[in-house]
């Protein structure tokens, strides 16, 4: 099985940014970031408050679950889990 590392993740949503803004990707990410995160509740998020946060994302590859979610859905993606099952038949 193939596992997907949070690097590969973060470099997809990074592609996408890149294609949908060109060299400003990562300004206008945060602030896509911020909107949705105040959508969700945080009415405290700003660009000010967050973009060396989501800057950092971007130069250690590394951010948690909750924050990657919502980086994904700035660009148009969301999350999908999809589960294995291995079962041993003994002939």
């Amino acid at each position: 099985m193939e596992i997907t590392t949070s690097k590969l993740v973060l470099e997809s949503i990074q592609r996408r940014a890149k294609k949908r803004w060109d060299e400003k990707w990562l300004p206008n990410l945060a602030r896509e970031y911020v909107r949705l995160t105040q959508e969700l509740g945080d009415t405290e998020a700003t660009y000010e408050s967050r973009r060396r946060q989501i800057y950092r994302v971007f130069e250690v590859h590394s951010c948690n679950l909750d924050t990657a979610i919502v980086l994904a859905a700035a660009v148009g993606c969301r999350f999908q889990m999809a589960c294995t099952e291995v079962t041993i038949e003994e002939f």
